[in-house]
């Protein structure tokens, strides 16, 4: 007989596989045009949760509203809030401050999210399993907020952005865990789009906001992280998440490792995809770094201009990433084949860094954030389509194999900032050699 819906449990690192956190303002792009490419050409998200009962209207806003405030205020600060507040602390520095800053915090994501997701599982609260720790989420990430905005030095910087990018990584974690707890299959495509749509509109709206608030470390902080709070709060109150009292899930070390870990030589295919995906998003990581620093100091503009530059590229970035995503996704079907799509995204992709890292003017600026976003979009559909091409056919453990792929955007996104800081250090403090190094890889 067939346990209820409510109470079957549903780890978190068998999310369907759209559900990567990301790490960089790039990486939004790429899981927003993903998830309305799919959207667009009827693919479906998963093929789980065909039992549910249909989620209303109301209650789907509110997980729109806690996703959008959520996106606000831990994408916005990598954009470009940190390397401001950077700049403002420690000027002379600033590049090897941000580089540990950003890169600091996605390890400890990239290795407390899974935990909290086997952990919450494992919850047995009269609040439910994910509520707990999307409320942890929230008011760790308004903590470490705070102490950005409320303290003035490296240490209360870094250690602030530790404690918030967890916080906004587990509360982001439990809202997209929850929806595989309880959205139907008839309704993901739909509300996968939405959502996708969301994680590109929401950092152009708080960079919007962010480009006029550059002297205010509160308005910088504080206030993105006190609109996430009120989100997740509001969300945390209406969550249909009731108590689970089936026994706990077993719980054995030896599980918990080998979703991080997989033979090469049994999958060779699943690995050269990993490899694939991991070059793209350490190269997209990299070049994303010191875009803040490279427009001030090279094309002399003020980080209120920069703001305003930003918004405007990442509104058209959002046409051409979801383009690429659509156009790729439709062609790659209609052809039955992955690779030439792959090739072409890794050569745009090398060719915008090319771009951007030479710019001497805004236009080829734009134009190398432009293809950037095309190349992302392109790269996102297909990868995805080929994640599931060559997943293992003899076993039954497609939720442990995805989220080994998921590890492959992830883990090299936290690593990105450290790389690109060592390339500059040697470069001698020369943005171009990053961008070019990017290239390289991608």
């Amino acid at each position: 007989m067939s346990r209820k819906p409510a109470e079957e449990p549903f780890s978190s690192a068998s999310a369907p596989a759209g559900y990567e956190l990301p790490l960089s303002p790039s990486a939004s792009i790429h899981l927003g045009a993903e998830r309305i490419g799919n959207t667009l050409t009827d693919t479906p998200a998963s093929t789980l949760g065909g039992d549910l009962p249909r989620l209303r209207t109301g209650y789907l806003w509110a997980i729109y509203i806690a996703q959008m405030t959520l996106y606000i205020a831990f994408i916005v600060p990598i954009a470009f809030s940190l390397a401001i507040r950077v700049a403002q602390v420690a000027p002379e520095n600033r590049d090897a401050i941000l580089a540990l800053a950003v890169g600091l915090p996605g390890l400890f994501v990239v290795i407390g999210t899974p935990i909290v997701g086997i952990f919450s599982d494992r919850t047995r609260s009269r609040f439910g399993r994910r509520r707990p720790w999307l409320l942890l989420g929230s008011i760790l990430g308004l903590a470490g907020s705070a102490a950005i905005a409320l303290t003035g030095d490296v240490a209360g910087l870094v250690i602030g952005w530790c404690v918030a990018y967890t916080g906004y990584g587990i509360a982001s974690s439990m809202l997209n865990t929850h929806l595989g707890d309880t959205l139907p299959a008839l309704q993901r495509g739909r509300v996968m789009g939405i959502l996708g749509a969301i994680t590109q509109i929401a950092p152009i709206l708080g960079i919007t906001v962010a480009g006029t608030m550059v002297t205010s470390p509160i308005g910088l902080f504080l206030l993105p992280a006190s609109i996430a709070f009120v989100g997740a709060l509001f969300f945390t109150l209406v969550m249909k998440d009731p108590q689970v009292t089936t026994p706990k899930p077993e719980l054995k070390i030896s599980k918990v490792l080998e979703g991080f870990y997989f033979n090469p030589r049994q999958y060779p295919n699943l690995a050269w995809v990993w490899i694939s995906k991991a070059c793209v998003f350490l190269a997209i990581s990299m070049a994303g770094l010191y875009g803040v620093y490279l427009l001030t100091s090279r094309l002399n503009m003020t980080p209120t201009e920069v703001g305003g530059l930003l918004a405007i590229t990442g509104l058209a970035s959002v046409a051409t990433g979801i383009l690429g995503a659509v156009g790729s996704g439709y062609l790659s079907d209609k052809l039955k084949t992955r690779k030439p799509f792959l090739l072409i995204s890794a050569t745009t992709l090398g060719t915008s860094m090319i771009i951007t890292g030479t710019a001497t003017s805004i236009p080829q600026y734009v134009l190398g954030g432009l293809l950037l976003s095309l190349s992302i979009g392109v790269y996102g559909a297909v990868d995805q389509a080929l994640a599931l091409d060559v997943l293992p056919r003899d076993t039954d453990e497609n939720g442990r194999f995805l989220a080994i792929i998921g590890i492959g955007s992830t883990l090299p996104q936290a690593i990105g900032p450290f790389a690109a800081g060592i390339v500059l250090a040697l470069g001698s403090g020369n943005y171009t050699t990053v961008y070019i190094v990017g290239a390289i890889i991608a």
